[in-house]
């Protein structure tokens, strides 16, 4: 999504998360059922097409997508996976996102707000029919194949960024992809911003592979953009070439 300015009042650390939540997105979508313009910017259309282009694999299993909006970019990552769950905390959001979605099966669209609906999910995942559950399974196994973060957590406080961390450390699925992308101006009563965002992932997922607190997923791809920050991440050594045999 882009982020054209609007005038806000300003927001510090602590209230940061409930007003991005409650207010901002309220006022975007009160008269306005695409506010950044997902289907008529070419902008906006370049840079989805960019970041289905660099996602590591062709196909994946189950996915979750943080802050889908109206459901654009949605509708095209479903494409590429078995079940997408798709998350957003604003209700009319949701309301059109599921119009969008009705006809696609494997795909659940739920209302909440991040990151507390991420620790509420069972095991990891969604109390859906389309996703498996992990009850009986003798070993928790991180259920996420696709983790999708576009353009969202610089409306969080660093303390909920930093839950959304963790959250992702102990949900991707081994072989998984996690995959973040950000806005790099500033956005007016908003502490983050892309910059800052992605020097937490980076700090947090471009670790000392020798602490082994948590796997040291690799760095896959980078993507400096004049106008968006896109970084691609693994829970495996294994770059494509690897996987496809192609190099040692």
């Amino acid at each position: 999504m882009s982020h054209t300015p609007k005038a806000t009042p300003s927001i510090d650390d602590d209230t940061q998360s409930s007003a991005y939540s409650e207010t901002y997105f309220d006022g975007l979508y009160s008269d306005n059922s695409d506010p950044w313009q997902y289907q008529t910017r070419w902008y906006e259309q370049r840079k989805r097409d960019m970041c289905l282009a660099v996602l590591p694999q062709a196909k994946y299993g189950n996915a979750i997508e943080l802050g889908c909006g109206n459901g654009v970019f949605s509708s095209l990552l479903a494409r590429r996976c078995q079940a997408l769950v798709s998350i957003d905390g604003n209700h009319k959001a949701v309301q059109l996102a599921e119009q969008r979605l009705i006809d696609i099966s494997h795909v659940k669209v739920i209302q909440g707000v991040i990151p507390n609906v991420l620790l509420k999910l069972k095991n990891g995942l969604l109390k859906a029919p389309l996703l498996s559950q992990l009850d009986d399974a003798p070993t928790y196994k991180p259920p996420y194949d696709l983790i999708i973060i576009s353009e969202i957590l610089y409306y969080l406080s660093p303390t909920d960024i930093d839950t959304v961390i963790d959250w992702i450390k102990h949900n991707l699925a081994v072989g998984g992809t996690l995959l973040c992308c950000h806005w790099r101006y500033t956005i007016d009563g908003f502490v983050m911003t892309g910059e800052t965002v992605h020097q937490r992932l980076q700090q947090a997922f471009n670790q000392d592979k020798s602490d082994c607190t948590y796997p040291a997923f690799t760095h896959q791809s980078q993507l400096v953009d004049s106008d968006f920050l896109l970084d691609i991440w693994q829970n495996t050594p294994k770059t494509v070439a690897m996987q496809e045999n192609l190099v040692g």
